[in-house]
Formats: structure tokens, sequence, C-alpha cells
């Protein structure tokens, strides 16, 4: 009998999320979910769930969040809640705080957490648990561990929207959310990456705003120099389509202003590892070629970093051996493979020209337009 376990992360070096680099968009300015998805005659409570701490000062994703969701005139909701880490906290939040005045089951769930379309979200299934993934809530679903809330909190006008970058890529991840808060309500979630900037450089919180933007990655080996001609060139060969200031964007790491390309740096590491049964040995991995060898015959490895959607020949892959256990207390060689590959995202707010004269105003797309928004089956 063997013992395997597959894991898969995605690291971003400011906590920041992935996107997919999509071609030209049209945006039409709308106000609210409401555009698109039943209302409710009377009126119904809205919540926003903060699911993070900032851990740099140069990405405060989740503390400009909680003031854009407090005091935005569009966006802001009713309550704000940012002492919470993991989905069954807002299952239990939720509970514990029907709508007494009006009784009817909240209408929108703002739930903000970094994530990225591949794999998972930073928000945790349990306050200890796992970080939440289709096949991480699923399991949580299936031991309960996560109990959704009943009728009389949400339903069928219920609507659930997820914040972070690209994960309306990840349809099952939608799927299993929307079966998480029992099956009737609508998850939806953008396709392009998001973040929130100030207009004023004095970060007055007032003029914080909700951005969309288009993106697209180049990569490296990580642990070689970064070469900004090359990664042009690999850019232009992915994207032939896209006329974009590349040069511009690997220059600039930070914006002066949202309206400005940017790009940033980040790690995606994959783990895979085996335990060999009792008494079974564990083959020699002590030349490149062994090890080659057997990258190129393990396909489930193979497809572990195929998952993350970077070219096979950008990991750096290196081999441990481990010990473990079995439940008959039994001791287990093992086998570690740890894979890194270095990504560079570059970042292209959408805007426009407002009214007022600002030429860097978000465009606020239509919830109705399936080319920005997934949504639940």
């Amino acid at each position: 009998m063997r013992l395997q376990l597959l894991l898969l992360g995605l690291a971003t070096a400011m906590s920041l999320f992935s996107c997919k680099g999509r071609g030209d968009i049209d945006v039409v300015a709308t106000d609210s979910v409401a555009d698109t998805i039943e209302v409710d005659t009377i009126p119904r409570r809205s919540v926003t769930f903060i699911l993070g701490h900032d851990n740099s000062v140069y990405n405060r994703y989740y503390e400009m969040a909680g003031h854009y969701y407090r005091i935005n005139a569009d966006d802001r909701t009713d309550v704000v809640v940012d002492n919470l880490t993991s989905l069954s906290q807002v299952m239990d939040w939720l509970r514990a705080h029907p709508d007494t005045v009006n009784h009817r089951p909240y209408g929108l769930i703002n739930l903000v957490s970094h994530g990225n379309e591949f794999v998972d979200l930073q928000m945790s299934v349990t306050p200890r648990g796992p970080r939440t993934s289709p096949e991480t809530l699923r399991q949580a679903l299936e031991q309960r561990l996560v109990v959704s809330p009943d009728s009389t909190l949400v339903d069928s006008l219920t609507v659930v929207f997820l914040h972070g970058c690209a994960v309306g890529q990840n349809q099952a991840l939608l799927d299993v959310l929307a079966e998480a808060f029992g099956g009737h309500v609508t998850v939806m979630a953008s396709k392009l990456f998001e973040y929130y900037a100030y207009l004023s450089r004095n970060r007055n919180p007032q003029s914080l705003r909700h951005y969309y933007a288009r993106t697209w990655y180049a990569f490296h080996h990580p642990d070689s120099a970064v070469d900004n001609s090359q990664l042009v060139q690999q850019l232009k060969r992915r994207y032939p389509a896209d006329k974009v200031r590349w040069e511009e964007g690997l220059r600039r790491r930070f914006q002066d202003n949202p309206a400005q390309i940017y790009h940033f740096s980040f790690i995606v590491p994959c783990t895979y590892e085996y335990f060999y049964a009792p008494g079974e040995s564990m083959p020699s991995f002590n030349s490149r070629r062994k090890r080659q060898q057997w990258v190129e015959q393990n396909e489930e490895f193979r497809q572990l970093l195929a998952k993350s959607h970077v070219p096979e020949s950008y990991f750096q892959i290196r081999f441990y051996r481990q010990v473990g256990m079995n439940d008959d207390g039994q001791s287990l060689q093992g086998l570690k493979v740890k894979a890194r590959a270095g990504v560079i995202c570059l970042i292209q707010p959408l805007v426009y020209t407002d009214s007022t004269g600002c030429t860097y105003a978000p465009q606020r797309p239509a919830h109705s337009d399936t080319a920005i928004f997934a949504f639940s089956h």
C-alpha cells in the first residue's frame, strides 16, 4: 500500500493575486449587483467580510478594502466584519446575526480574500484548517466542518460576491461555494485582477476606489538573473495581438497614479510527497539523469506542475528524503519533491476620464458582462 499527498500553493512576494491576460474589453458603467440579479421589494441587509490581514506595508489590500466597503457611496455595505479568517466563521457569524428588523435573508454578502484563479483562496476553510479550494471545501462539507446557513439567512435572492483576483476563472470554486451557502445563492466573481487604490496623494479613505485590471504573465527560472529584454520578447510571443508598453511595465514596480501599468513578481511553489509502503525500497535520485527520468515518467507530478499554468521548463526541481508513519505506527520512507518557478505579472488598470477631469477614474464593468464576471451554476 502506498500513501500519497499532493500539495500545490501559490505564494507572491507582495501577497497579491494573479490573473490571466485578456484581449481588449468593452466596459459599461453600472451601479450595483442588482442590475442583473432579481431583488426583494423589502430592503435586505448587506455585509462584507474582510478575510485576512496585510503582511506588507506595500500592499494594504485588506485595510483598503475595509475602508472602501465602509465609506464608498456606491458599494458600502450595512456591516463590515474584519476579525474573521475562515469560511466556517462566516457561517457562524451569519447564524448569530439574523435580520431582526425586516426579517429577510441577506441580500449581498461580500467575501474579500487574496486568491488566485488556479488553485485556492487565502481564506481558510476552518480557523486552523487549509486554504479554501474546491477540494478542501468539499471535504469540509462532507465532514460537516462547514455548516450551511438556512433559508432564513440566505436564499435564491442572495448574492455572494467573491473578491479575489481572477477567481472567476475557477468555476469549480464558485460552484462549491454556492453549495456551502446552501445551494440556492448566486456566487459571482471577477475574471480579472481586482485591487483598491487612493485617488488622493494624502490617502484620504474617501478617495478609495475599486479597480479591475488586465494582466499578462512572463516566466523565468527562479535562480537565474531576470533579463527584461528577454521578458519583453517572451511577452510579445505569448500575446502577439496585444499592444502593451511592456518595457514601461517591467520598469515600474509601484504606481504614481492608478492609471499606470506596473508589475509585481512572485514565486509559484509546487510540492509533491510520496511515501513508500513498509518493505518497499526507495530508488536513488543521486544523479541528474535519474531525477530527470523520474520527472518524465511521473505523470501525477507533471499534472501538478501543469495545474499552475507555468511552463515546466521554468521550474527548479529539488528532491528530498523524508520519514513518515502510517496508521499502524510503522515507519515509512518518503520522497518530497519541491518545484519553484518565477513569475512576472504586468498589470494595466481599466480607467477612464470622468466628468471632473480625473484621468484615472476606475471603469465599472456591467455585472451582466460574462466576459468579466463568472457565476455559480
